[in-house]
């Protein structure tokens, strides 16, 4: 049995907290339909696209490009409906949420998907039509290796719930100490069966990993089995 001491930070996208951020005045709360169980968390709603200062309701935006992700390298910009460029008001609201969310200690996020500043797979709810993803905060928090979460799954009870004990596991990973070899063992034991749910065959490569790994403990070592884990 493990324990969390702590309340997980969660960060999550405004418009999906309840906050009428969105271009349209729109927003929805997707956390309460944890119930009581919301209170588990510590939430950090933010909203890249207000932040950037272009307000509430506003034009909505585009990737001109191939991605939101090459918006951070500058091989892609962000525009208006109007066509007026409007990246780097954006990259400054990305970069205020995540300056907020490293403050709070966030690792782990519930986005909207389809949005061209927070979707992951998705920039545009338009038809079936994938957009350009990663959007540009969502291409952040993919670099940063946080916990995504798509805040539409929330609405199955079966997703929420597998999310959230994929989302504890990880916590837990994130943090517990491993400084002896028997403790590596230890933690893929506990861990192992749901990396093996995610990918068996991932999760078999770690396992090897750890069976032929040398005698005595090594920290690189450890740590990029918990990162492989992770």
């Amino acid at each position: 049995e493990t324990i969390l001491k702590e309340k997980i930070q969660l960060g999550i996208s405004a418009c999906m907290f309840g906050c009428k951020v969105r271009y349209n005045k729109k927003g929805w709360n997707m956390a309460d339909l944890f119930g009581r169980e919301q209170t588990y968390f510590t939430w950090h709603p933010v909203c890249p696209e207000t932040m950037s200062g272009m307000g509430i309701p506003r034009s909505p935006i585009r990737v001109v490009g191939d991605s939101g992700a090459d918006v951070l390298t500058k091989n892609a910009v962000i525009k208006n409906r109007e066509g007026k460029d409007v990246t780097e008001s954006l990259l400054a609201g990305c970069n205020s949420c995540m300056d907020t969310l490293k403050r709070a200690g966030v690792y782990a996020y519930v986005y909207m998907e389809g949005s061209p500043s927070c979707g992951v797979y998705r920039t545009t709810l338009k038809n079936k039509r994938l957009g350009k993803p990663p959007g540009v905060f969502g291409a952040m928090l993919l670099e940063e290796g946080f916990f995504l979460i798509p805040a539409a799954d929330l609405q199955s009870p079966v997703r929420r719930w597998d999310w959230r004990r994929r989302l504890h596991a990880f916590a837990w990973l994130k943090e517990v100490e491993i400084n002896t070899k028997n403790d590596l063992f230890e933690m893929w034991h506990i861990i192992k069966f749901l990396c093996q749910e995610i990918d068996e065959i991932k999760a078999r490569e770690i396992g090897k990993k750890i069976a032929d790994s040398p005698k005595g403990f090594d920290r690189d070592f450890t740590e990029s089995i918990r990162n492989d884990a992770l």
